[in-house]
């Protein structure tokens, strides 16, 4: 068994007052919305067993709000690996097991930040190291419009809420987030050396998607690593190619000798009008 070198636990912190009620008054309204949605759908087809899904939403958000409101996390660094754990009461309900030296790196990660862009497997162990949903919805609208994404997303896009840990299981590269404190990221940091504070999506093959593209015009500060499916340059370079054969092609129409004689043409059969007018 592994030697304990620093273990951290964070408590839950119980919602009180006003961010309690707003808390409680949300989860009402979209109970309140669900309910109508499955009502609307249930007169539409006649499937009244669709009240099973009201009831399975409705338990999921219970749950959601308990593991905001209840659940405590625990940190354990060993010799040779990283345990995270989310714990409701007695119960493990979240545990990740990170050898240390599958670690890839260990680097902040913010707010505005989409890990599914990169990784297939993302672990939020924190809830709050988890996207808010007007930065989730952002994610959706910068396909359509990166200025209502950014004013989706707000100010507040690059904040760091937390450390990303990137690791190799398998031949899988996962991301597992969490929120530790000074001391905890001072013994990774003597654990991991370079790969600490490394950004390991530089070295990687850049992601070329539709949804990255949009995020790297909404965000282009969180999205270095990612590559359009047609690069700016080679849209410069086809404007270019397209202003060059439009004027080749008015040239070979239109051929600068033909002008010059067809004005001159023009000019001596209106001389004698000219001089008509004139006498």
């Amino acid at each position: 068994m592994q030697d304990i070198i620093l273990q951290q636990r964070n408590a839950a912190k119980p919602l009180t007052g006003k961010s309690f009620l707003l808390s409680i008054a949300g989860i009402l309204l979209r109970l309140a919305i669900a309910q109508i949605a499955v009502n609307l759908l249930i007169a539409a087809t006649g499937a009244g067993l669709l009240n099973i899904a009201f009831y399975v939403y409705a338990i999921l958000l219970l749950v959601g709000f308990m593991r905001a409101t209840v659940a405590g996390y625990v940190y354990t660094l060993k010799e040779d690996e990283l345990v995270l754990e989310r714990r409701l009461g007695d119960s493990t309900i979240t545990l990740v097991q990170i050898p240390l030296d599958h670690v890839v790196s260990l680097r902040e990660v913010r707010v505005a930040e989409n890990l599914k862009t990169t990784y297939r497997q993302v672990t939020h162990i924190d809830p709050d190291t988890k996207p808010p949903l007007r930065v989730r919805a952002a994610f959706g609208v910068s396909l359509f419009s990166s200025r209502l994404a950014r004013l989706l997303a707000g100010k507040g896009a690059q904040d760091v809420i937390g450390h990303v840990l990137v690791y190799d299981e398998g031949n899988l590269r996962c991301a597992c987030t969490f929120r530790s404190n000074q001391e905890m990221l001072g013994a990774l940091a003597q654990r991991l050396g370079e790969r600490y504070g490394f950004d390991e999506r530089m070295t990687r093959s850049r992601v070329h998607t539709l949804y990255a593209r949009a995020l790297e015009r909404a965000f282009p500060a969180l999205y270095p690593y990612v590559d359009p499916l047609v690069k700016p340059e080679d849209v410069a370079w086809a404007r270019e190619e397209i202003a060059r054969q439009k004027a080749e092609n008015r040239e070979k129409k239109n051929p600068a000798g033909k002008k010059t004689d067809k004005a001159a043409a023009e000019s001596a059969q209106d001389a004698p009008r000219r001089r008509r007018k004139q006498g």
